[in-house]
This record gives C-alpha cells, sequence and structure tokens, in this order.
C-alpha cells in the first residue's frame, strides 16, 4: 500500500513539504498508507511508566469503546489474562506498546493505530491484498486519453465519447468536491463516465458522499451505522440510516462506472456503498478492502496515543463492511502480467460494459452478469 500512494504522487505530478499531522485531524481511512510509518519509538527510559494502570486503561477502553468484538468473536478478557503479565514486567513505554500492539493484532483493525509522541503512525495490521491498480501501467493507459491533472489529487481523461474522472483522496485538506464539480462539468454532455476511485484509501465521508450526490437523481439509502452504547459487546445504538441527497444544478445520470479495489478503505467504501445504490451505476472490479471504523483517539502516556473503532457500518443491505468489504457488481480479474504488458484490465472493461450500455434500448442499466474477458 505505500507504494501505490508514492506512486500516486508521483502520476499526479505535484511536490508536497513533510508536515507533522496532529492525531486528532487524522484523516482516518489513511491507515492503511500510515503502515508505511511504522516504527519502534520509545524504547529508551520511560520515567514514571505505571505499566498495570496504562495497561488496564488501555484494555477498558477497548472493552467500552471497541464496536467489533461481537461481530469478530474477539476474547477480549481471554486477551487480558493472556497479556497482563507480560505488560507488567514492561520496562520501557516502547516495550508496553509493543505488547499492547501484540494483544490488538487478532482484531485485523485498520483502524487501530498507535501515534507515537512524534507524530509517527504505528499500524496494527497490514493485509496482503493484491491491488487491482498499478501507476505505471494505469499512467500509460490514461496518458493515451490524454490525461490531465486539474489538481494534485483529480484528474481526467477521454477514452473516445466516454469521459474518466479519477479521485485518489478524500481528504478534506487535499480535495473538496467543487474539485470534481468543475472536472464533472467538462462531461456534462457526456453518454457515459468512469469514476475511478481505486487508489483512494479514503478521508472524509462528508466529501465522498457530496460528490456522490452528483450522481443521484434522487434520494437514496447508502448506508446504515450503529456505534457502541453499553458495557457489553453487544450494547450498540439502534440502527440509523444514511441517506444520499441529489446535490448541485444538475446530476449525472447517464450510465456510470465506478472502479473499486482492495485499496478502497473506509471513507471510499461509504462512497461505493452509495453509488452501488444508484440504478444507472455499475461498481467495476474488486471486493473493497473492508476496514470501516470511525475511531476515536485516546491518550496512553507519555506523549503516545492510540485510535479505537468505535461503529459498525453497513451497506444499504445490511452487509457489515467490516473484514467483508464490498462486492463489485462486475468483478475483473487481474493479474501483475496484466501490468507487465502495460494493460488495466478494469479500464478495459468499464469501457466495455459502457460501450454495451449505450447499444441498449431501455430496460435496467445494471449488468451484474457481465463477464470481463482478456
Amino acid at each position: 500500500m505505500a507504494r501505490t500512494s508514492r506512486a500516486t504522487a508521483r502520476i499526479f505530478r505535484t511536490t508536497a513539504r513533510v508536515r507533522r499531522i496532529r492525531p486528532a485531524a487524522l484523516p482516518v481511512v489513511l491507515a492503511g498508507l500510515l503502515a508505511a510509518c511504522s516504527g519502534d519509538g520509545g524504547t529508551g527510559p520511560s520515567p514514571g511508566i505505571d505499566a498495570a494502570a496504562e495497561f488496564d486503561r488501555f484494555w477498558e477502553t477497548f472493552d467500552e469503546e471497541y464496536s467489533y468484538f461481537e461481530f469478530k468473536q474477539i476474547d477480549w478478557d481471554g486477551l487480558r489474562a493472556e497479556f497482563r503479565p507480560r505488560a507488567l514486567e514492561a520496562q520501557t513505554r516502547g516495550g508496553l506498546v509493543g505488547i499492547l500492539k501484540e494483544m490488538v493484532e487478532p482484531l485485523r483493525d485498520r483502524h487501530v493505530l498507535f501515534i507515537e509522541p512524534s507524530g509517527r503512525f504505528m499500524a496494527t495490521y497490514e493485509p496482503d491484498h493484491f491491488v487491482n491498480w498499478d501507476a505505471e501501467s494505469w499512467r500509460g493507459v490514461v496518458d493515451a486519453g490524454g490525461w490531465e491533472a486539474s489538481t494534485p489529487h483529480v484528474g481526467y481523461a477521454r477514452f473516445g465519447d466516454i469521459g474518466y474522472i479519477m479521485i485518489d483522496t478524500w481528504n478534506s485538506e487535499r480535495v473538496q468536491a467543487s474539485d470534481v464539480d468543475e472536472v464533472l462539468e467538462l462531461f456534462r454532455d457526456a453518454p457515459a463516465l468512469i469514476v475511478d476511485v481505486r487508489p483512494n484509501g479514503g478521508g472524509s465521508d462528508l466529501v465522498a458522499l457530496e460528490v456522490a450526490g452528483r450522481f443521484a437523481g434522487r434520494p437514496v439509502t447508502a448506508e446504515w451505522f450503529q456505534f457502541r452504547d453499553g458495557p457489553r459487546h453487544t450494547d450498540l445504538t439502534p440502527l440509523t440510516s444514511r441517506t444520499l441527497e441529489p446535490r448541485g444544478s444538475w446530476q449525472f445520470e447517464r450510465p456510470v462506472a465506478v472502479l473499486s479495489g482492495r485499496a478502497v478503505l473506509s471513507s471510499n467504501e461509504s462512497f461505493i456503498s452509495a453509488m452501488r445504490e444508484l440504478p444507472h451505476a455499475a461498481v467495476v472490479g474488486d471486493t473493497t478492502g473492508g476496514s470501516s471504523g470511525n475511531p476515536g483517539f485516546f491518550d496512553l502516556g507519555g506523549g503516545w496515543q492510540y485510535s479505537v473503532s468505535r461503529w459498525i457500518a453497513y451497506t444499504a443491505d445490511l452487509r457489515v463492511i467490516e473484514w467483508q468489504g464490498i462486492p463489485p457488481d462486475i468483478h475483473v480479474d487481474v493479474t501483475q502480467a496484466d501490468f507487465e504488458a502495460g494493460r488495466d484490465p478494469v479500464i478495459e472493461a468499464a469501457r466495455a460494459w459502457l460501450e454495451q450500455e449505450l447499444q441498449r434500448s431501455g430496460g435496467s442499466r445494471r449488468v451484474r452478469s457481465y463477464e470481463a474477458s482478456h
């Protein structure tokens, strides 16, 4: 994932100064990318460390706040019994953090992170998924379509009459819905459109849903969620729906192919969940990464912080997104050999589906049975 993020920066031809990000302002869906910043800081002497108190506070915070214990069938009491004796022997805060990290690894939660006093992030889970997007082969394909980067994180191309838009983040410090609005205006009269968010690890779900609103002709249920709400691991708030509302003076309601894959996380999964409910849209590619947490941040001690997932997010048809991801309407097999040959099979499949849709006369525009061949 780290390699993908660096490649994304290169293909948009942008430069940026490195700066410290305040943990409270962290765009939570960047958990997969932040794994590249992992480190083992804090291994030196830690004056005044109270390992027992810090361990207990950490365990109790998860016990009260973490939303997925029941769904993931985690024996949290058992993990306490296993790891507390080891934690009491920790002589440094770095050593304690290492034990706590090991304890939460069974959660396999990309939204559970440690933040060092320096502001560096330590991931607790890094999945090994094949990602169906490769910067070099992708760039060759979109260059052939006249690729233009309208901002460092939004760009567009054209494949004949079919428009193409890439959005590589929903981080509100880097992209706003207005950035996409400007590009969408270029394709106002296009017969069909591809929206590619495969390398997008998320950011602000508000920005993501504002953009999705430009494709919604009427309000639709986009997703559902529940928060932890009580001492028992099964105590959750009632299911609450999230409605996608039309936005803007006009909406694009012609065929849309939304490109998705394993690098799609968190707020970007909210975008996919919303777009898949539109009758003129199809999700093309692979299942999303399955990472939705809406975490809170808590102090550990000595300047360290950690994050805890607090909600369960569901698609409109009540599929839990965490661990499972959101499957595409049109699955496309992609291999490393495709990338080495300079191909992007997901864009190829999207173009084929859209061209097929443009030839259709009436009827449903979602074609779940389409088989991509290459």
